[in-house]
């Protein structure tokens, strides 16, 4: 039954690939796409790209993923003498990918229908596919098992919801879980989720989440972010850092501060191609605002949009508080230790099951203050008018972030060729 369901995946692949890039092209953010033309050779493995097998190849969903592997990329690579190949679905983690001297080559991931994955394997015959969290691909495993690549996932991810999705397709399940060598999951919970899927205990570790490794305590940029908030004259004020945020959450932040007048907001959105919807939300509200990428009004500006890459570490660590997003809105929220590192307590909603036990650690420690369409700019307000409560939030926050590292030895550990 498990192949009769893949046979149908393949089937009705470019039908359902067309619908994607079609509900892309009228969505906000059908930028994404602007190099979709280009990029059919690699996503479609079309033609062999200049890099040389074998080798051992990584599959990261995007650029936070693809961050999280470059220390096992590293160590990996000197273990067994092999060059290291990643695959990436954007474009936006292949450039990652391109800037990190762990990995020799950065492609864009077949898209996974058999034959591409089949002609990816035969034309850079990895020796091992390490899958990073949670992007499972039918075809890209079983095309691996069969052509006799070792498969593994590491830094294993699935919400109880997903788990709950996937074993209604259990004969599929069936013909792959069970041919993975080896998992290494996040926590004990998602550990007995991949058992409850097929896989076999006795190959399934629970070795925390690598990402909590890469955790920087001095961000890159740090003096940058430094400097703007000199020039935005805001570096006597209270500064409330929101990261990776989405549309209502945006709402729920300019609330805050028509409020809290005082108080000045860094908000950097989840996905750029949102910024110009996010622009149009600031000027019905009246409050002066400013873009990172545009500085050119910051006179009295009282919010600044972060609407370039890489600068979110930076902004957390010149804040005085954090909000992290995807939380109140039903995304399972981002990660809540990258602030949390920089000894900045985390404000953030009850949607927090990407990482439920960070969240409820933070919690319990008072590092993490749980909010909610009503209630944010009360608890912003309470910490910021408390300087001890402040200070004890932001310590707690920190020690919390210090004992979820140690994973990336834990998964090295486990991972054999």
């Amino acid at each position: 039954m498990g192949i009769i369901i893949l046979i149908l995946i393949n089937i009705f692949c470019p039908l359902v690939a067309l619908i994607i890039v079609l509900c892309f092209l009228l969505s906000p953010r059908r930028k994404v796409l602007k190099t979709l033309f280009g990029e059919l050779n690699e996503r479609f493995a079309i033609k062999k790209q200049n890099f040389k097998g074998p080798c051992i190849w990584f599959h990261a969903a995007s650029v936070g993923e693809i961050k999280s592997v470059a220390n096992i990329a590293k160590a990996l690579k000197e273990r067994y003498k092999l060059p290291v190949l990643v695959t990436t679905l954007t474009k936006a983690g292949q450039k990652a990918a391109q800037k990190i001297d762990a990995f020799d080559y950065a492609l864009l991931a077949p898209v996974d229908f058999y034959i591409s994955v089949k002609r990816f394997l035969k034309f850079y015959n990895p020796k091992m596919l390490l899958i990073v969290e949670a992007d499972l691909w039918p075809n890209m495993i079983y095309a691996s098992v069969k052509e006799g690549v070792k498969v593994g996932i590491i830094n294993g991810r699935i919400s109880k919801r997903s788990a709950k999705r996937y074993k209604i397709l259990k004969p599929l399940l069936n013909l792959l879980i069970p041919n993975i060598s080896f998992i290494c999951a996040q926590t004990e919970e998602i550990k007995k989720r991949y058992i409850s899927l097929g896989a076999n205990e006795q190959q399934v570790f629970a070795c925390g989440n690598i990402k909590y490794d890469a955790l920087n305590e001095n961000p890159a940029r740090a003096e940058e972010a430094k400097e703007l908030i000199n020039k935005l004259s805001w570096q006597n004020s209270q500064i409330m850092v929101c990261g990776s945020t989405h549309n209502i959450e945006e709402e729920i932040i300019i609330s805050a501060a028509r409020k809290l007048k005082n108080v000045k907001f860094i908000i950097a959105p989840r996905h750029l191609e949102r910024v110009k919807q996010l622009k149009e939300s600031l000027q019905k509200s009246g409050l002066n605002f400013t873009f990172l990428s545009d500085l050119q009004n910051t006179k009295d500006a009282q919010i600044l949009v972060a609407d370039t890459m890489g600068f979110l570490g930076a902004l957390y660590k010149a804040g005085t508080m954090t909000f992290v997003g995807g939380s109140i809105i039903k995304k399972g929220g981002h990660n809540l230790l990258e602030p949390a590192i920089l000894k900045k307590p985390v404000l953030f909603g009850k949607y927090y099951y990407n990482a439920p036990d960070v969240a409820v650690k933070l919690l319990e420690t008072g590092g993490g203050i749980l909010v909610n369409t009503t209630n944010f700019d009360k608890e912003l307000n309470k910490y910021l008018s408390d300087e001890v409560l402040l200070n004890k939030a932001a310590q707690a926050a920190f020690e919390t972030a210090k004992k979820f590292q140690g994973a990336t030895e834990k998964t090295l550990e486990v991972i054999n060729l």
